[in-house]
């Protein structure tokens, strides 16, 4: 009798334990996202960046530039652009730009979301030069992630992308950590 209680105990244990690891891994589904290892080029740091079959003209190969000491370019085709800077120990760096989102006489900007260590944006072009009808809208992504003892700025091509292509942004930015061993 004790034994077969101890066994049902286990077991409600077990699939307790597996109901936790789901919901993490939904929560984090990295479905049509590929991890990149950025060790080889001075960073110990992955991010996971969407494949080809996430339908945004992702290549099958990843291009990594690093050709300033503290900057990278994370590339997956031309529709999918991080830009990467290491701010060392910086950590106002994102409260400055949260200042620097002024609306000026070309673009209005409306925040989409803000949260602790990423904004994502948009941008619209306030006048329609020679074409009233044409609305310039570009989306925009902006991060400060700490890793260790270092911040790093995350951020899209100033010229901005759709909303479709920031959102799988995110969740690459979201994604961004220390490389385990």
């Amino acid at each position: 009798m004790k034994l077969n209680f101890l066994v049902l105990i286990f077991l409600g244990l077990l699939l307790s334990c597996n109901n936790k690891e789901n919901k993490q891994t939904n929560a984090e589904d990295y479905y049509q996202f590929k991890v990149v290892d950025l060790s080889p080029y001075d960073l110990n740091a992955t991010l996971f960046i969407p494949d080809e079959t996430a339908g945004i003209g992702a290549s099958f190969q990843t291009t990594i530039e690093h050709e300033e000491e503290f900057k990278w370019k994370v590339m997956a085709g031309p529709n999918f652009q991080l830009f990467i800077e290491d701010w060392g120990d910086n950590a106002s760096k994102l409260a400055e730009f949260r200042k620097s989102l002024q609306e000026d006489d070309v673009f209005k900007v409306t925040i989409i979301s803000d949260e602790e260590d990423c904004i994502i944006y948009k941008r619209q072009l306030i006048k329609h030069i020679n074409v009233p009808k044409y609305k310039h809208v570009s989306y925009h992504i902006y991060s400060l992630i700490n890793l260790g003892d270092y911040y790093y700025e995350i951020k899209n091509k100033a010229s901005g992308d759709s909303k479709i292509v920031i959102d799988l942004m995110k969740k690459s930015v979201k994604s961004f950590k220390i490389k385990s061993n």
